[in-house]
C-alpha cells in the first residue's frame, strides 16, 4: 500500500526515479498510463491485469463502453527502468499531465500518482483539506 508524497524533479532527458520513501520492488513490472485527474497513474502489472479483468465484461457490442475502454487502454505504456533506476517518461503523457520539471509523487494505495507540482498546487487552492474529506465521507457512504 502506498501513501504520502515526496516532490522530485524530471532529469533533461524526461526521466524520473520512483522515490525511494516508496520502496517499489525492483524486480516487480509496473504501467504508466492517463489517469482520470490530470496526473499519470504508475500501477503494479498485477493492479493492471486485475483492472482489464474488470473491464472485460464490457460487452463488445456497447459502442459508447468499447470507445471509452479503446481510449483508456491506449494511454497505458510498460515501463522499465534503465540501469541506474530512471524511467522516461512518455511525451503522450507528460502532456495529459502538463508536466515540465517539476513533479510530486503520491500514494494512493495500490498505485502511485505522478502529478505536476504547479497542477496539483493551483488544485489544492480551489478546496480545502475539510472539504476534501466531507467528499471522501460522502462516497463511502454511497457504497
Amino acid at each position: 500500500m502506498y501513501s504520502g508524497e515526496q516532490a522530485h524533479q524530471l532529469d533533461a532527458k524526461n526521466r524520473i526515479r520512483i522515490p525511494a520513501k516508496f520502496q517499489v520492488d525492483p524486480d516487480e513490472k509496473f504501467v504508466f498510463c492517463k489517469g482520470a485527474t490530470p496526473c499519470i497513474y504508475v500501477m503494479p502489472k498485477a493492479t493492471f491485469e486485475k483492472m482489464a479483468n474488470e473491464f472485460s465484461s464490457i460487452s463488445i457490442f456497447d459502442e459508447e463502453g468499447q470507445e471509452a475502454l479503446s481510449e483508456f487502454m491506449s494511454s497505458f505504456y510498460p515501463v522499465e527502468p534503465d540501469g541506474q533506476g530512471r524511467i522516461l517518461i512518455p511525451e503522450a503523457l507528460r502532456k495529459h499531465a502538463s508536466i515540465n520539471k517539476n513533479v510530486v509523487t503520491v500514494g494512493v494505495f495500490d498505485r502511485l500518482e505522478i502529478w505536476s507540482e504547479e497542477v496539483r498546487e493551483s488544485r489544492r487552492q480551489k478546496t480545502t483539506f475539510s472539504e476534501q474529506m466531507k467528499k471522501l465521507a460522502e462516497r463511502v457512504k454511497k457504497q
